[in-house]
């Protein structure tokens, strides 16, 4: 009898779910972040920098730079189908890219299919300087978004217009006559004087 008992109870169990404790299976609040950390150096630096201020470098025409995008789940739960979008400036032309390249909207866009809590992705981006019109800063933009979250970040620089260094050869053929016509007149006067 305990045996049909004990049989009735469990298929009702069955039947009647609602009898069931269910939310003692709950996955609890669920906790979405991401992080994104862009960063910039001259071509010829081996360190990366925040931000490149005037007194630091300034860059002209064909000068290389390179950006480092750092995208980090620093959620509790795993993200899923990111999407990062790096803004170039219009001095910029981007010479390599881990995704594609729009140059009509000037922007580089690429996809993370899944990021798990604490993981991080690390991607390069180079560019080169093409238009310098005025000295002005300029700054960059990368962002990171899925459905439940988003972060934005910046690095600026400055450019300005290339110029060639003043070398003081504008008089440089008179001043080179000079000497010549005087070092002439010395050793001709040497040579009167001594005789020879």
């Amino acid at each position: 009898m305990k045996k049909i008992i004990l049989s009735f109870l469990m298929l009702s169990a069955l039947v009647f779910p609602s009898g069931v404790l269910a939310d003692s299976y709950s996955q609890g609040e669920v906790d979405y972040q991401v992080s994104i950390d862009k960063k910039i150096r001259p071509i010829d630096d081996s360190n990366f920098y925040d931000n490149i201020g005037r007194d630091q470098k300034i860059f002209v025409g064909d000068d290389l730079m390179d950006f480092n995008i750092l995208v980090e789940n620093t959620g509790k739960d795993i993200l899923y189908n990111l999407i990062v979008k790096d803004f170039y400036p219009v001095v910029n032309q981007i010479i390599l890219a881990p995704g594609e390249i729009d140059k009509i909207n000037r922007q580089v866009s690429w996809k993370i299919d899944t990021l798990a809590v604490g993981e991080t992705r690390n991607f390069t981006l180079r560019a080169k300087v093409i238009n310098t019109n005025s000295s002005m800063s300029q700054t960059n933009v990368a962002t990171v978004c899925s459905n439940n979250v988003c972060d934005r970040d910046t690095a600026t620089f400055y450019v300005a217009t290339k110029t060639s260094p003043s070398t003081g050869s504008n008089d440089l053929v008179l001043k080179t006559g000079i000497a010549l016509t005087l070092s002439l007149a010395a050793l001709a006067l040497r040579k009167l004087a001594r005789g020879y």
